[in-house]
This record gives C-alpha cells, structure tokens and sequence, in this order.
C-alpha cells in the first residue's frame, strides 16, 4: 500500500527499448559527450523532482534517505543498491560524507549501452549518476554528487559508485563538477552563437583593417599617413622605434608626454608573447610590441600603448603585427627611394674622380637633378673604416657610405659619396657651415654608436670652389687621414710642411733617402718594426722620455735602452734637434705613402 502511495504520480512505461533507442539517437546527433552532459542532467532532474514529490510524504530525513535506493528499484533502474560508509557533520555545520561508496546491480543502462554500442572504455550509467546526485541534493538541500567509479558496460561484474558534496569533490578531482555545472545545449548554442558573432566582428574590422593599409602601401602614402589610418581605426596610440630606441614616428600622444610617461614607469614585466610580438606592463601602462623587419633584420620596433587594463584587446596583435608589415614597406620604398639618388650621386662623384666629364658646367647640370644644393666652396673628404679588434668579417662598404648619407643629410650637411677600396669619398659642400668640424664630430660619434665594432677617421682637404680641383684636393684629404695622429679628423692644413714636402718631392727620390737615413729600421722584422714604432712615438712626443714611457707602456730603462739600439743602429744622435725633425718628416711622409704601416 506504502508503494502506491509513493509512485502514484507521473512515472510513465517506456519500454527499455524504446529509451535505448532515444539514447543511441542522442550520441549520434550530439555526440558522446553532450549526450552524457545531457542524460546527466535529466536524470539529475528526474531525481530532484522524485525527492520533492517523497517529500510531501515524509519530513524525516533519515526516512527519505531510506528511500534512495528503493526508488532506484521500484523504477526498474537497477535490481539492488548496496551502500557503505556515512554522513557526518563537521565543526562549521557542514555535512561530510565518509567513505560513501556503493553498488548498483544490473544496471539498465549499463545493459543498454553494451546493447547499443558495445563494450565501453568509460562509465555509461549517467542517468542513475545524474537521478542519485539530484535525489540527495534535494534531501540535503546542498549539492551533493554521485560519481560511477566503475560500470557493468565496461565488463566489471556490477557498476560501483561515490558520493561526496561539492566541495569534497573540488578537493579530491574538480574536473568531475565540469560535467554536473556544465551548460545546457541551449546556453552552449547562445555561446556559441555570441562567439561566433564577436569573430565576425573582428573579422570585419580586420578585413577593413588590412583593405585601407593596403590601399595606402598601393598608393604609396608615408609613413605618417599609414599611422594616422590605423589610430582612426583603433583609436589606439602607436609608437615606431629604432633598434637604438631613438623615436621615428608616435601617433595618439604627445612626444614629450610619451617621454615623460617612460620616465616615470618602472622597469617593464612581460606578461605574455605572441610569435614575436611582446605584451608588457609598465606601471600602470602596457604595451604590445612587435619588430619591423627590413632586409632580414630587425630594423626597428611597433608598438600600441595602453593607458589602462580597460582598453585591452587579446586580439590587436593581429593590428599590430599587420601594421608592423605596412610600415616595413614605407620603409623599403624609402630604402629603395634614398638608394636610388645615392646611386645617382656615385655615378656624378665617379664621373669627377674619373674625369668623364665635359665641363665643369656639364657637372653642374647633374647636380640640378639632385635634391641637395651642391655649391661652392666645396672640400674633399676621406672617410676610413676599420675594425677595433682583429677580425675576418669584411666591412659592407656601400652599406657604410649609405649609413654616412643618411646621417650627413640628418646635420644639413650636403654631399656626393662614392667608394674606393678601404675609403669613401666625399664631395663636401660647405656654402651653409663655416665650421664643419662640429657636424662631422656629431656624425662619427652617431656612426660609432651604430657599428660599435669599427673605427673611424676622416681626412679633410683645402677649401676649393672649381670641381676640376676635387682629385688634387682629394688628394689632400688621402694624406691627412693616412698620418697616425690618434685623431678622428685630420686636416691637411694640419700637415704644414709635411704637405708641401710630399707634393714637391718625387717618391722614389723619397724612398732611397728614407733608406739611407732609416736604414736597418726600414727591415720588415718585428724587432726592427719595433724600434722604428719606438722611433716615432719618440719624435712625435717632443723627444719626452716620460711621455713617450707612457704611450708605449714601458719602463724608463726599457725606453732608454731602445733608443741606444736605434742610434747605434742608424748612427745618428737624437738629441740634435734638427736632424731628429727630418727624421720625423721622413717617417710620416712613409706613413702617408702607406710605405710603412703602424
């Protein structure tokens, strides 16, 4: 009579044919696993809506606990429920449960699942799962969980189940609650559907994105106008950088306020990356950074400033990066643009060296073609290059005289460059500077900052005003830069008679009496080359032991001795003034002459 008056309500007959079915129909068309999230909470339904319905019979918990198993049976779920362990309350009030485990016999749908699928690899009993965990939860008014641990489906003898509340499962496994708390089919649809949206948002703003950059690289817009595109687009302040940190362009903020604001953040912290693209916080700030490659290096840096966590997007890295590739083509067409007129001015400065010109009004009519006014006075320069240290690495020489373009053109400085062996050549015009010795000290400090590696010199001429004076003139320039005065720039003027001995003086004449003044000095042994070192930096001290102590990093015995050596070896006696000059002029005309190299 009690089992009337239990079941008495909705419990309809559907045969377990028919519900096989409906359960094969549900892995087909959602698949398993939705399948599983599916029955799971149905039968969680089923089960707090049996609870509720026991509950209007009976009050006592212990009796409605009683009943668990029972409904299990009486519903044809199973033929019998074994349980074990209790239930206890904690400290706070909560209730734990205590090795609660059991086991389900003959389970419906374990037998179905083998039926309809076979042998299974997982446990298959959702809705008795999902049916106990939402019984007991009504019961104990907290989420509580049933968790099949084995099952009849995958060839154990009976199904073996654990409950624990939530808050024990999120301490012994979390991963099972993502299949009791996971959405409906129809939250994951409206889900999916948002995400679906906000990626065709961004792809839409994306392809318009690429379409205008694109149209601006087409149109061969500047730099200037590509960054003014992208802030109206993402209304996101941009900054391009040189590998030297020196700012080529901002858009969106002020330089001095940009300045400021890296002044006053502290070290940056990177957060995440992204190929090459680099999420960074400083301070209150962030910024995404990404390099612009030109020539298979990176030839400098974009980057989007963020003044607040509010503003960000996990997705601008697509903006950035694609803006990055955008401003690498205004470079090259820069490149391709500025190397374009240097060549032009290679062909006019050759065409001078090489007298292949007409006239002196024929030269100017080239120049007319160049941007840069080339006028009188002008002066010759020989720029040298070479390694600090001993190495095999060639120099890029065109490379050098393109890097010398650019920065002679950033100090106003107007000039034609063409390149020969080891030196570069230059046409300088001076009509704008009076002194050019500070711009030129400007551009070798610049220079040495971007090829730490090398040394440079430069030897400068007279002024002239006639183009048909260059070559005398460099000339000039070749033996200013040659003299090993531990000067970054030499002046021919600076050689005083030494200038005026070389160009009136034939070379062989000046080779024989070198030798018959230098003699065994002049013998390419390392013992000899050392005395005739020590000779020079002797001469051109002022015949000051102390100094010349130091500079060769001896002792004054040592010093002493290597000047006895040298006068017994040439035979002539260092302290008279005037023969000890003409040495010193012989030695450095040698030097000009690259006859002898220190």
């Amino acid at each position: 009579m009690e089992n009337n008056k239990t079941f008495h309500s909705s419990d309809i007959i559907f045969s377990s044919e028919g519900f096989g079915l409906l359960r094969k129909t549900l892995y087909v068309n959602i698949g398993e696993k939705r399948a599983k999230i599916l029955l799971l909470q149905f039968g969680y339904k089923l089960g707090r809506e049996k609870a509720l319905e026991l509950k209007q019979y009976y009050s006592d918990k212990k009796e409605l606990i009683r009943w668990a198993p029972l409904t299990h049976i009486n519903l044809g779920h199973v033929s019998k429920v074994e349980t074990n362990g209790s239930s206890i309350l904690n400290e706070n009030g909560e209730i734990i449960f205590i090795d609660s485990i059991g086991k389900w016999f003959d389970s419906f749908e374990a037998d179905l699942h083998t039926h309809y699928h076979g042998e299974s690899n997982t446990c298959a009993c959702h809705i008795l799962s999902g049916y106990a965990s939402g019984y007991l939860s009504e019961i104990y008014e907290i989420d509580i969980y049933v968790v099949e641990q084995s099952c009849k489906a995958m060839g154990y003898p009976h199904c073996t189940f654990e409950v624990n509340t939530k808050k024990q499962w999120l301490q012994i496994n979390p991963l099972i609650l993502n299949e009791f708390d996971h959405q409906t089919v129809a939250e994951e649809l409206e889900i999916t559907y948002d995400k679906l949206l906000s990626q065709k948002q961004l792809l839409d703003k994306v392809t318009n994105y690429h379409s205008q950059l694109t149209e601006c690289v087409a149109k061969k817009n500047s730099l200037h106008h590509v960054l003014t595109t992208a802030y109206n687009i993402l209304n996101i302040p941009i900054i391009i950088k040189q590998t030297n940190d020196k700012t080529i362009a901002l858009k969106g903020i002020d330089e001095s306020n940009y300045t400021n604001l890296l002044k006053q953040a502290p070290k940056p912290v990177t957060i995440s990356k992204h190929n090459e693209t680099i999420f960074e916080k400083l301070g209150g700030m962030y910024k995404m950074t990404t390099p612009i490659y030109l020539d298979n290096r990176v030839f400098a840096t974009c980057s989007f400033l963020y003044e607040n966590a509010e503003s960000l997007d996990e997705n601008d890295y697509l903006f950035l990066e694609r803006l990055s590739i955008t401003c690498a083509l205004c470079f090259l067409k820069e490149k391709i643009s500025f190397e374009t007129t240097e060549r032009l001015k290679i062909s006019i400065l050759d065409r001078l060296i090489y007298m292949k010109h007409e006239s002196q009004d024929d030269l100017k009519t080239h120049f007319h073609l160049l941007t840069e006014k080339i006028e009188e006075p002008y002066a010759s320069l020989v720029i040298r290059c070479n390694h600090k240290k001993d190495t095999y690495l060639p120099i890029d020489y065109y490379d050098q005289l393109l890097q010398f373009s650019q920065i002679f053109k950033l100090h106003y400085l107007n000039a034609l460059f063409s390149i020969s062996t080891q030196d570069i050549y230059v046409l300088l015009s001076i009509s704008t500077h009076q002194d050019i010795e500070e711009p030129l000290l400007r551009i070798l400090n610049q220079m040495q900052k971007n090829n730490p590696d090398l040394h440079y010199t430069i030897g400068v001429s007279h002024h002239f005003t006639q183009l048909e004076l260059f070559s005398e003139h460099l000339k000039q320039a070749k033996q200013a830069v040659s003299l090993p005065r531990n000067k970054s720039i030499s002046y021919y003027s600076e050689l005083g008679l030494l200038g005026d001995f070389l160009n009136n003086i034939d070379t062989e004449t000046l080779k024989k009496t070198a030798s018959t003044q230098l003699k065994d000095l002049l013998i390419p042994e390392p013992k000899m080359q050392e005395l005739l070192y020590t000779l020079y930096i002797y001469l051109i001290n002022g015949k000051r032991l102390e100094r010349t102590m130091q500079a060769l990093n001896l002792s004054m015995g040592g010093i002493q001795y290597r000047i006895r050596k040298i006068e017994e070896t040439i035979q002539i006696n260092l302290k008279d003034s005037y023969t000890t000059a003409y040495l010193l002029l012989l030695i450095e005309a040698l030097i000009i002459m690259k006859e002898i190299e220190f």
